[in-house]
């Protein structure tokens, strides 16, 4: 039987501002992190350390841009394990490029097996991110975005009906050039968890943080 006793590593943030790569560009991140969580009734505190990251993206045009990214999904459960999945996404920046403050928009989709008490199970999560940033110099950039995620598994027992998982809270970071082509990112968040494992509630909050190299690679 699952019982919900702490929050599994997951990655929320972002690490991006709300720029996107020209037509034909290519970039990619790497860096680690790691999460604070309270989740569950009773509640349980929950930490994890060294929580991976890494993707790229490629420029389609001047305003949009494709990722993907390594991710583990939301599974506030020690009980389920979970290898590295995969996240597809696109952004569209909604202000002009020479435009200080920008906006963006994000929508993606997220697939990982899973390990349910020694059973693999799919699971699938659609999720949205709003981006807005600010060039401050030449070197520093702030960015803050929303995001919200929502995770369903639907061959477990119940289907996705009782086995589901939503998240969604605010980071804020800061993009710092150390050449033309390298940035280094650092980003918080405080995320807001709720969900189901076979019917059982379980709801709570968690912290990440975490930093990534940028890497423009042309």
């Amino acid at each position: 039987m699952l019982l919900p006793l702490k929050a599994s590593a997951f990655w929320l943030l972002g690490f991006s501002s709300a720029d996107t790569l020209p037509s034909g560009g290519f970039g990619a991140i790497a860096g680690t992190g790691g999460q604070l969580s309270r989740v569950g009734a009773p509640a349980k505190d929950s930490s994890t350390a060294f929580i991976p990251h890494a993707g790229f993206r490629v420029g389609v045009s001047d305003d949009v841009d494709l990722g993907y990214r390594l991710v583990q999904v939301t599974l506030p459960f020690s009980s389920v394990g979970s290898t590295l999945g995969g996240e597809i996404d696109a952004k569209y920046r909604l202000t002009a490029p020479s435009d200080a403050t920008q906006f963006a928009i994000i929508g993606g989709l997220a697939y990982a097996n899973l390990d349910i008490s020694g059973q693999s199970k799919e699971a699938w999560g659609p999720g949205i991110d709003l981006i807005g940033s600010r060039v401050i110099t030449d070197k520093y950039t702030i960015f803050s975005e929303l995001r919200y995620v929502a995770t369903n598994i639907p061959t477990a027992q119940g289907g996705a009906g009782a086995n589901y998982f939503t998240a969604g809270g605010i980071g804020a970071g800061v993009k710092i050039k150390l050449t033309q082509q390298t940035s280094l990112v650092p980003e918080i968040g405080l995320f807001h968890i709720n969900g189901e494992m076979l019917g059982m509630p379980a709801n709570g909050t968690a912290v990440q943080v975490g930093m990534v190299l940028s890497m423009r690679i042309w």
